[in-house]
């Protein structure tokens, strides 16, 4: 069988999978893999796709351990406070406010690497903050959404990224500042195009006591998790060889332990499982999509791509990375990174990468929008009791295209970008 019959064999049993047997992404890959190493006549290759379900095991590690530590800080009430204390602070003015509501909406995923994780926690804690500015349900749902996915391509954890960078040996290291340059004010202002109009009119004071009583039992020391968590994430960086490195997993788990001496007593075993359960789905994602990395590598459509990427112009290859990336985005973002992106990258590994690689993980994270599936709007839809969520998606139209055009300057400008900024 050909390539070209191999990459129709891998996406048809793909969409069956999602959009007719209606399985969950992470085993739609798996199956996947295992017909596409079928179709290539490599029968059921056991090592192959063990392997390749191992492959993001570190990233794996580090969204469950921050995943449990969001969980601990949402219980001991330090994510009640955190919230409460930065809107009251901040939210002065119209702009500061939705500002900050940005920022306490992005922080899990941007901890996480997952947008759920954001929509769930600080999405569903903001939502009356946001219908209390007289907001209409799909514009709230739309900043919820919006700010939930920009928090998931955040620093210092961007999943997208470093499914991209696994698929070409690129180490997921120093991405946070043209992350924090890039995102966060693209996060900020497509907030404000949503909804200053109507924060502009509302009652700001008001809308800070709608957020409930702090746990102020411990004053400032409900912090310690939180300055411990950024003090064992920047020192290794700023004290390089003195500073001891002890990576992200341990980090969120030493935060965690911290959390259970301060604010409200819970239980860390309850709060672990239910951390683990929420962050499954991604971590099977994840294991699907390093099967079918080694299997597309096994079989050749993996160099069948990369080539067919490599010998288009470089106008058809933009134009082809801001349709179909966001395209099968709106299946899977995280597949659509595996299957797409590591080949789009590939074709560009003459500049710089690591610009090149955030340009492709904004433009891939606008397909979390694209219907059918466009899971982000439709839990965002669910939390501000939105029915339909094409609602939802409409008025992101504009920001999602907007952070596209974003994504291929930064693609094609790389070079000077990464001078400037790097």
């Amino acid at each position: 069988m050909t390539e070209i019959m191999l990459v129709a064999v891998m996406l048809a049993v793909f969409l069956a999978c999602v959009l007719w047997l209606k399985l969950p992404v992470g085993l739609s890959l798996a199956a996947t893999s295992a017909a596409l190493a079928v179709a290539a006549g490599q029968g059921l290759p056991l090592r192959h796709l063990v392997e390749g379900m191992f492959g993001y095991i570190d990233v794996s590690l580090v969204l469950i351990t921050a995943m449990v530590f969001m969980k601990v800080i949402e219980q001991n009430g330090l994510l009640e406070r955190l919230t409460r204390d930065l809107t009251s602070r901040f939210g002065q003015s119209p702009l500061a406010m939705l500002a900050v509501l940005t920022l306490i909406i992005m922080f899990p995923g941007a901890i996480t690497g997952s947008c759920t994780a954001s929509v769930l926690s600080t999405g569903v804690l903001l939502a009356p903050v946001l219908l209390g500015m007289d907001m209409p349900r799909h514009i709230a749902g739309a900043i919820i959404a919006m700010a939930s996915v920009y928090g998931m391509i955040a620093p210092p954890v961007n999943i997208v990224i470093m499914i991209i960078g696994g698929g070409i040996d690129m180490p997921y290291v120093g991405f946070d500042l043209i992350l924090l340059l890039v995102i966060v004010p693209l996060a900020v202002l497509s907030t404000i195009f949503l909804g200053y109009r109507y924060a502009r009119k509302a009652d700001l004071v008001a809308l800070v006591d709608k957020l409930g009583d702090a746990d102020t039992s411990r004053g400032w020391a409900l912090y310690l998790p939180l300055v411990l968590i950024i003090v064992l994430m920047i020192g290794p960086k700023a004290l390089p060889g003195i500073f001891p490195d002890p990576r992200l997993p341990l980090t969120f788990m030493l935060g965690s332990v911290a959390g259970l001496f301060v604010g409200r007593k819970f239980s860390l075993v309850q709060a672990a499982r239910d951390g683990v359960r929420e962050i499954l789905p991604v971590i099977g994602i994840l294991m699907g999509v390093g099967m079918l990395l080694q299997i597309i590598t096994l079989t050749g459509v993996r160099g069948y791509i990369a080539v067919g990427s490599l010998s288009l112009p470089s106008y058809l290859l933009l134009a082809s990375i801001a349709v179909s990336l966001p395209l099968f985005g709106g299946i899977s973002v995280f597949g659509a990174a595996s299957i797409l992106g590591v080949p789009f990258i590939l074709a560009f590994l003459g500049q710089n990468l690591i610009v090149t690689a955030t340009g492709l993980s904004l433009i891939a994270a606008m397909g979390s929008f694209t219907p059918p599936v466009a899971l982000t709007a439709v839990i965002a839809a669910q939390v501000v009791g939105e029915e339909n969520y094409l609602r939802i998606v409409k008025p992101l139209i504009l920001p999602s295209l907007v952070a596209i055009i974003i994504g291929i300057l930064m693609i094609m400008y790389a070079d000077p970008i990464g001078k400037l900024v790097l």
